[in-house]
Formats: structure tokens, sequence, C-alpha cells
């Protein structure tokens, strides 16, 4: 799998394109991501003025963006024997779809959504309910609810302490004129790449990306302006009471953000850490699950962005308190004992495994593409990133890291 080649491009637009040829598959995934997400609304204006936009502005731009002329992309795609998707995350926008071999057609029109996007007032407000509708259904998700309380303790100014869709009163502020702005100033060819993998020839797919042509575009409205974040946080611990069999937590750390060069590698790192303090293989869990304070729901991960870090812990438990406890006495011991070497190089033989079995997944494929992108990283270069960590660069990670001075517990408790 790995002694295959990707191409890349970068049109005369600016789109950057990557292709990864893959023909003994029979299937192609396509992703058009633009570098704008959820958490990006703290934005200069053309004159220099500070502003935050609405939250929710970015995925509410996500929502009128894929439908041309009054139809949805989904019929749009599925007439050409298509799925497609688009989702907002807090750093970026994605449109994706997925095809057979016949992949030409659905390409063209994933780029046409594009070209001369039309907002109306009218078009707006209809979108409303739709949204409000969508927030309602992350209102009743008790592991949303969780996270976002979380941010909301964790973070003062950065934008992922708001919904990604956000709220039934921020989206009322959003109108036909700010979505058009919004739309100048980052959904530029510059500000975008297009990745596709699968049964695919990459001369057919640049010729496709040259044609595309960005409508007449205004000069940009505004330019994404990194917060001002205090270090400390604004709770220790927050609870929200919901219909739930067993009581869900969040336990996430306030950490400095990876600004520096080399920050992919960092986050690898940091992957692996997380897993050598709480993962399934370790002594810790084990522990903890034989115990009944978790159970096989606990898991953990980290967000990252331009101006933050949150690593987190989460699952259910009867007593949340005591997991945070066990936890943060878990990360003590660690950080005076180091990491189990042997244990260690077991993690990262997992990771090389994990990542060289992308490679035989389009949809994988695509989106390891976009990631290196944005990360500003090669597609390679991450195998063996993976695959050479040092021990010590771990352990100092670790130290630097997970501050029970800017740890947050939030839970979601049963009604009753």
């Amino acid at each position: 799998m790995l002694d295959r080649r990707y191409y890349s491009r970068t049109t005369s637009e600016g789109l950057s394109v990557y292709v990864y040829e893959m023909p003994d598959k029979s299937s192609v995934s396509a992703q058009l991501a633009v570098g704008f997400g959820s958490s990006m609304v703290n934005v200069t204006d053309a004159g220099g003025k500070l502003r935050k936009l609405p939250a929710g502005t970015a995925h509410f731009l996500e929502h009128k963006l894929f439908e041309r002329n009054g139809e949805d992309a989904f019929s749009l795609f599925a007439g050409l024997g298509a799925s497609s998707n688009a989702y907002t995350t807090f750093n970026r926008t994605t449109f994706v779809f997925r095809s057979g071999i016949e992949y030409e057609e659905p390409l063209k029109v994933l780029l046409d959504f594009f070209s001369e996007p039309q907002f109306t007032q009218k078009g707006v407000e209809k979108e409303k309910p739709i949204i409000a509708d969508e927030i309602r259904m992350y209102l009743d998700d008790p592991g949303w609810r969780a996270s976002f309380n979380l941010f909301r303790n964790l973070y003062r100014n950065v934008g992922i302490n708001e919904d990604i869709a956000g709220d039934l009163d921020s989206i009322r502020m959003i109108d036909r004129r700010l979505l058009a702005d919004c739309f100048d100033s980052f959904y530029r060819p510059e500000n975008m790449a297009l990745t596709i993998a699968g049964n695919v020839r990459h001369e057919t797919v640049f010729e496709i990306a040259e044609a595309f042509v960005p409508g007449n575009r205004a000069a940009p409205v505004f330019a994404i302006c990194p917060a001002e974040e205090p270090d400390t946080i604004f709770g220790n611990s927050c609870s929200e009471k919901m219909t739930v069999s067993l009581p869900l937590f969040d336990i996430g750390f306030k950490e400095a953000a990876l600004r520096e060069p080399g920050s992919i590698r960092k986050e690898l790192l940091l992957d692996m850490v997380l897993d050598l303090i709480a993962g399934e293989s370790t002594e810790f869990f084990r522990e903890m699950y034989d115990g009944n304070l978790i159970s096989d729901s606990f898991g953990s991960g980290f967000y990252s962005g331009e101006d933050y870090l949150c690593t987190y812990f989460e699952g259910d438990s009867l007593s949340p308190e005591a997991v945070r406890d066990c936890l943060l006495e878990r990360i003590s011991g660690l950080r005076k004992s180091g990491f189990d070497p042997e244990l260690f190089d077991e993690r990262v033989r997992t990771s090389v495994g994990s990542y060289i079995s992308i490679f035989d997944n389009p949809g994988s494929v695509a989106g390891s593409l976009m990631s290196c992108h944005f990360k500003k990283a090669s597609l390679y270069d991450i195998i063996q990133l993976v695959g050479d960590p040092d021990i010590n660069e771990a352990e100092e990670l670790l130290r630097n890291c997970f501050d029970p001075a800017r740890c947050c517990l939030s839970v979601i408790a049963p009604n009753s």
C-alpha cells in the first residue's frame, strides 16, 4: 500500500489539490475543505476593528452553500450515483462526496457549489428554523452537553466555548450580508484544499480542478484574529441533570496551544501519552474497570487549534469525582516514575499499524491528506513521526500538560 504515490498541485486560482491513486479500488472519496470553523469568531474587519461573529456562523454558511438553485446537494449527488455530506468542526468546514469510479461529474458539482453562491434574505430566514431544530437536537444529547459545559468552564474567549451550530439567539443575528462577507473573506481558493482518493487519475482531477474559477469575489472583509485567552480556568467542576441511566463525565485540561513549528509531532505524541496514561492496555484502566469505576465507554482525546489545546478523558461512572481523583493521582505517579519502556514501544508499534491501515480506505486517505494540508505536513512524513517517537520527549510532554489547577470535571447526572 505504501508504494503508491500521491500527487499534489496548486491551481492557477490558488486551490491546493491532492490526489491519491488507488487503481485496485472500486470507489472514490473526495473532500473539499475550507479553513473556517466554528471557533473562528474573533475577527478584525476591513477597518482593523475587532469584531465577534455570531456563534454558529461557519455552520450556517455550510448549510447555505450545500444547495444550488433551491436544490440540496444530497439530491444532486444522488442523481449522479454518489452520496454526499458536509460538516463543520472547530477548525474547518468540509464538504464530502463518495462515488463509484464515475467521479468526474460529482467532482464538477462539488466545485460548482463555490463558484457563484447566491445568498438571499428569504433563503437565510428559511434556513433558521432548520438550524434551530438541529440546535435543539444537540441540546438533548447528554454527551454533547457534557463536552460544551466543560469548554465553557475552561475557556472565556476562545470560540470552542460556543456550540458549533450556535444557539437560538446567535442564529437570529445572521443575515445574508454577513454570510456573503464571510464567504468573500474565507472561501477563497488559497484557504481551501481538495483531496481525492480511490480509482482516479491525477491528470483528470487536475484538469477539472484547474477549470474551477470562483465567481466575482470582493476583497476580504474579515481576518481571523487569535483570541486573547487567560491561562486560568473559570470553574473546576460543573453539573447538569438530564435523562441518563448513569452519570456521564468529561474531565478536561486547559493546555498551552501548540503554536510552534513541529506541532504535528507533538499532537501525535500527545495521542500516545493519553493512551499510556489510561488506555485499555494499561493496568490503571483494568483496575478502574474491574473496580466498576469506569465502563468500556471510557476514552480520551484532545482538541487542538491555533489558540487552544484541550485534553480530555470521558465516559460514564457512578462516581465521576473518584475517577477524576484517581486520574490525577495516576498522572502524578507517572511524572515521578516515567513510562514503562516496554509499554511505550508497544504503543508505538500499535500507532504505526493503525496509521498504515488507513491506506487501504479511500475515505481515510482523503481525510488524512486534508489533515496534513492544514497542519502543513506530508502524508508520508507522518509515518516517520509515528514510528520514531522518543520516550524522553513523551515524558516531558506529560510533565508540561495535565495541570490539576487547570482541570475541570463536567458531569451530566441522572434526573432521579
